[in-house]
This record gives C-alpha cells, sequence and structure tokens, in this order.
C-alpha cells in the first residue's frame, strides 16, 4: 500500500448484494464432447418470493431450448425429447422423456427424481446419452457490483479465477474491485481453492500489473530469518548475515502476496504492521527505508480466533476480505476448471476417442457427487490420474481410491424403520421408480430389492408376465404413464419390456 492511504471498513464478499434476488432455476454444461461447450448456461425458469416456480421451458432435447451460446444440447446421442420438468408445490419433478436414449439423475443414476427446493439449492447431475453432463441448480443471480472508489459499475468478467458459478461470479467481483485500489486483501478459504489464483488475478487486473508478483509462504519461512527475508539485511547485521534486499524491496512499486499469513512470527507481527501503515520497512542492522508495495494476505485458518495474531494487524491486512468457497459449494465450476487448467487441458483435445469421450463424461458425473476435501487441487490431480489410467487402460484403479463419497450427515445416522405399507406407498410417489424410492427410504438399493420381496404391492419388472403387459396394452392403450399405473412398474421398466416385446 502507497504510504498515506487511509483505512476503510473491509470489502467483504457478501457486501456486493443491494437486494435478495429471486432464484433462477439453471442448467449448465458441466462436460460435453465439444469442449468450447463446456460452462454454457440456460435459464429455465425462477422461484419467486411467494415459493411458485415459474418454468420457462417443461422439456429438454437435442435441439432445443437454446443455451445462452444460441446452441441447445446438440449430441446425436440425446433424444429430441429427454428429459420432462415438472413443478409442483414443493419442488421440481424431473422424468427421463426417451424410450432410446437414457437420461441419469444424480448419484443413483436414476430416470426420474422429485426434488424439494431446498435439495435444488444444492443442486442435482444430470447425465444426457452419455457423453453430456450438466448441473441443475436454483440460485440466485447476482447484481453488478460497485467500485469502491470510482463508484462505476463492475463486472465479472476479469481472467485469472474460472468458473460459471454464481459464488465464482461474485469471487471475480470482487478481484475487480479490488484491482481498482491499493487497499490490503485478506484472501480466505480452505486449502487448494485458489487464493493463490485469485491474488495472481488481482495483481494483473491492477495499475500494478507491469511490475512483479511476489509470492512468499510464511510457513516455509523460518522464524529466526522471518524479518531479515521480508526487510532485508545489511551485511554483519548478524553471524553470517549477507546483505540482503528482502521480499519487501523485490516487490516495490509491485505486489507481495503472504500465502498462510497466520503462520508470521508473533516477533515480526508488529513490524509487517508498521510497513502497512506507513510504508516504512527497517532493514535488519540499516537504515528504515520507504517501499511502494501493495500486499495481498492469504489464510486458510479463522485469524479471528488464531492464539497470538494481533487483532490490530488483521484490522489493517483486511481491507478488503474475498472468501473463496470450496469446491464442494460450487459443483457446475468442475468442467471449466477441467477444460482452463494447463495440467488438464491438453488431456480433453478434440482427438478423443469415442470411448474416451465417454469415460470423461463418467469421471465429470462421478466426481459432481463428491466432497473434494483438497479442492481445485485434489480435483485436478485426480484427473490427471484419471487420464494416465485411460491412457494405460487400467480400468479406472488409480483414482477410484483419491475420491472421496459423499456421505450426508443424515447417513450417519439410524435409519428410519419403515413398514410394509408406508414402504408401498413412497414406492408410489416415486412414480415405482426403484433408485428413487431408495432414496427416499434411506435404503440403499440392495436392501431395499431384499425388502421388497416380501412386500406384495411393489413388484419388479421380472414379476410381470408378456401376457399381463399384453392385457394391460388392450386395456389403457400404449401410454407410458398409464401403463405404469396399472402395472405399478416404472416407465423406465415398461418401455424395456415393449422393446424386448418387439411392441412399437
Amino acid at each position: 500500500m502507497r504510504p498515506g492511504d487511509k483505512t476503510r471498513a473491509p470489502l467483504r464478499t457478501g457486501e456486493l448484494d443491494q437486494s435478495v434476488a429471486p432464484l433462477q432455476l439453471r442448467l449448465t454444461v458441466v462436460f460435453h464432447p465439444d469442449r468450447a461447450r463446456i460452462g454454457a448456461s440456460l435459464k429455465l425458469g425462477a422461484l419467486n418470493a411467494s415459493g411458485v416456480l415459474h418454468l420457462e421451458a417443461t422439456t429438454l432435447g437435442r435441439n432445443a431450448p437454446l443455451f445462452e451460446d444460441g446452441l441447445g444440447l446438440n449430441d446425436p446421442h440425446i433424444s429430441r425429447r429427454a428429459l420432462t420438468l415438472r413443478h409442483h408445490a414443493r419442488g421440481l419433478q424431473l422424468f427421463n422423456a426417451s424410450e432410446i436414449s437414457y437420461t441419469q439423475l444424480g448419484p443413483e443414476k436414476a430416470s426420474s427424481m422429485s426434488l424439494s427446493f431446498l435439495e435444488l439449492e444444492r443442486g442435482v447431475a444430470i447425465r444426457f446419452g452419455h457423453a453430456v453432463v450438466c448441473w441443475l441448480r436454483l440460485a440466485p443471480e447476482l447484481a453488478s457490483g460497485i467500485a469502491p472508489e470510482s463508484g462505476e459499475p463492475v463486472d465479472d468478467s476479469v481472467a485469472g479465477f474460472a468458473g460459471v458459478s454464481p459464488q465464482a461470479s461474485n469471487v471475480r467481483r470482487l478481484i475487480s474491485i479490488a484491482a481498482t485500489s491499493d487497499l490490503p486483501v485478506l484472501l480466505r478459504g480452505e486449502s487448494g481453492v485458489g487464493k493463490e489464483v485469485a491474488a495472481a488475478a488481482i495483481h494483473a487486473a491492477s495499475t500494478r500489473s507491469e511490475k512483479q508478483l511476489v509470492v512468499l509462504n510464511m510457513a516455509a519461512l523460518p522464524e529466526t530469518l522471518a524479518e531479515a527475508e521480508l526487510f532485508g539485511s545489511a551485511r554483519g547485521a548478524f553471524t553470517g548475515a549477507e546483505k540482503r534486499a528482502g521480499y519487501f524491496a523485490d516487490a516495490n512499486h509491485g505486489t507481495l502476496f503472504l500465502d498462510e499469513i497466520g503462520d508470521l512470527p508473533m516477533s515480526v507481527q508488529p513490524k509487517l504492521l508498521r510497513a502497512l501503515q506507513t510504508g516504512e520497512i527497517q532493514v535488519v542492522g540499516g537504515k528504515p527505508h520507504k517501499v511502494d508495495v501493495r500486499i495481498i494476505a492469504a489464510s486458510d485458518a479463522d485469524l479471528d480466533d488464531r492464539e497470538g495474531f494481533k487483532n490490530a494487524l488483521l484490522q489493517r491486512l483486511a481491507g478488503i476480505t474475498i472468501d473463496i468457497p470450496p469446491l464442494r459449494e460450487r459443483p457446475e465450476d468442475l468442467g471449466i476448471l477441467l477444460a482452463n487448467s494447463e495440467q488438464t487441458r491438453p488431456l480433453l483435445d478434440q482427438s478423443m476417442r469415442s470411448r474416451d469421450v465417454a469415460a470423461w463424461a463418467s469421471f465429470v458425473y462421478d466426481a459432481l457427487h463428491q466432497e473434494w476435501a483438497g479442492n481445485v487441487r485434489e480435483f485436478l490431480l485426480s484427473a490427471q490420474r484419471f487420464a494416465l489410467s485411460l491412457r494405460h487402460d487400467t480400468k479406472n484403479g488409480l483414482t477410484k481410491r483419491h475420491f472421496v463419497i459423499h456421505r450426508s450427515e443424515d447417513n450417519h445416522s439410524e435409519p428410519k424403520v419403515l413398514t410394509d405399507a408406508e414402504i408401498e406407498a413412497i414406492h408410489e410417489q416415486a412414480e415405482f421408480e426403484m433408485a428413487e424410492t431408495a432414496r427416499r427410504t434411506g435404503l440403499s438399493r440392495g436392501a431395499l430389492y431384499r425388502r421388497v420381496e416380501t412386500i406384495p404391492g411393489v413388484r419388479l419388472s421380472a414379476d410381470c408376465s408378456d401376457t399381463e403387459i399384453e392385457e394391460a396394452l388392450g386395456a389403457v392403450g400404449p401410454n407410458l404413464s398409464a401403463l405404469s399405473r396399472a402395472l405399478r412398474l416404472s416407465k423406465a421398466s415398461i418401455a424395456n419390456r415393449l422393446r424386448l416385446m418387439g411392441v412399437r
């Protein structure tokens, strides 16, 4: 920061929202055989303040509706009518609308699913055909931010921090705002979320971009040498001391990024505070001198509660505070991260064999259901291992052990014991889809199949003879919904049986 700059109240991530916007139902392409399509988005509807969901489209298919890039899903393996959406008072129902191409929904890869509004806010993965993966989610539309010094509107087009989620958009808005100022910035977030990427983006968009961005990890700095490394030292200042300019001098007229700032030794904190307040550094064994350095600090710890970290220094560092969200809160960004990363972009070249396209789609679909405790860093490393397994035909063996399967808190509690009548009623509400019934009851598919063997009102496709299906066709006609109710089987099961019987 330049000498004489004034301290202002910290600007934090949430302060851009001028009002609470209605939630939008958006479908985002997370993986596509045409890599340029990854990140394309489509507004499907909106949830108003009264809790009513208005749908702008009720059927999704190969050619329509159009995404914001002017194209549909555009894959020959997707039916013209692939998925049907139907809203109800408490959420949204999704149904596979095609008898030719399959559509998978959620972690259970179901063909139909009912979701509450709360579940829609968390989002659900959808796989169309064998190679297109999307993320459906209720999320707010962010308003434009305002630059704190110029008062001019800013957008989220700043380069460097990739993502199409509302969270990524909000981070880019704050990066754009931070770039207009010389205020210190504090980046907060879990390990691996991209704090150094955000720091580089702030520097690149600022007036200091022609000067150097100096990166220093405080955790790697020995306490005995921290002061000399930061502020420089004169020859002979201490035993073995050589003349050293120091990181502040190296970053003069540029930006100094102090990663893991929570590990800064207490003995050095007052000197860093003075440098921030006055723009003056004290060389060890030498004379003080002025520097013009913009400070960006980062921490994965809560510095408010960090023992040994001075509150005065924290307040000075947090001129602008940007919270970088974990990857599990923005799964729709997985595809963009995969396509934009220098480590993984070459792995997605357009010459992939068709088999590899489907394999990558499976990888991304499964990745959407992981926690990713190591965030972006862990995800990209897993993608590189997956590419290696494809290259050497290891059947994904290199990657499976690196997936952390998401388990909700409910899965750790004792499951509710359901009566046969309750399971039968839930199965009917789930339109006889076993995967959806398993999801609603909290039972594994294996446990559900074992349980329904003793429930007369719940039947499997194998329990239904061809003769019974032919009789139902004569009674209600070829309508799948009517056949489903008559036979108490899912529409997908009936469609499959009809194909096997040669009935069109």
